[in-house]
């Protein structure tokens, strides 16, 4: 009599293979689809800043938390002592900031690496950043704006 359960892979082969599969395709989802994030909802900002004669660090502060209404709710809390954590709407994020004139300088981050259907992860791009008013704009390495976020009201 035939028996196909003996020619059937194990189950420690089957996780195996389906871990290498994994790992070749989740670097795939954490491409863009293509299109552009959407915009901050601001049509303006409420405040205006106006650089002092002395274009010093201490006139741009981007201390508090920052965010969007897009899938996934992503946003940056930046602390005063440097540090940045939060969510690209999908991963949680940490890394530091610091400034740099009119830019927030922001370091690569520690992320977890989940796969999140429907989501942009346009946020995991950020390398730094400029306020203007309520309105953070996100730009990736090369210096493209990927994205904007919202101060929060506390």
């Amino acid at each position: 009599m035939l028996n196909l359960t003996d020619n059937r892979p194990s189950a420690t082969f089957r996780r195996v293979i389906g871990v290498a599969v994994l790992g070749l395709i989740l670097p795939l989802a954490a491409c863009g689809t293509g299109s552009e994030p959407s915009e901050p909802t601001s049509s303006a900002p409420t405040e205006s800043n106006t650089p002092s004669e002395s274009a010093d660090s201490a006139a741009l502060d981007p201390t508090g938390k920052w965010t969007s209404p897009e899938a996934g709710d992503p946003y940056l809390e930046f602390s005063e002592d440097g540090q940045v954590e939060g969510t690209d709407g999908c991963n949680a994020i940490k890394t530091t900031w610091e400034v740099d004139g009119d830019k927030i300088l922001i370091s690569s981050f520690t992320t977890t690496q989940k796969a999140c259907a429907g989501v942009d992860t346009w946020l995991s791009k950020a390398s730094s950043a400029t306020v203007e008013g309520n309105v953070m704009k996100i730009s990736d390495a090369s210096g493209k704006v990927v994205g904007g976020l919202e101060k929060e009201d506390k």
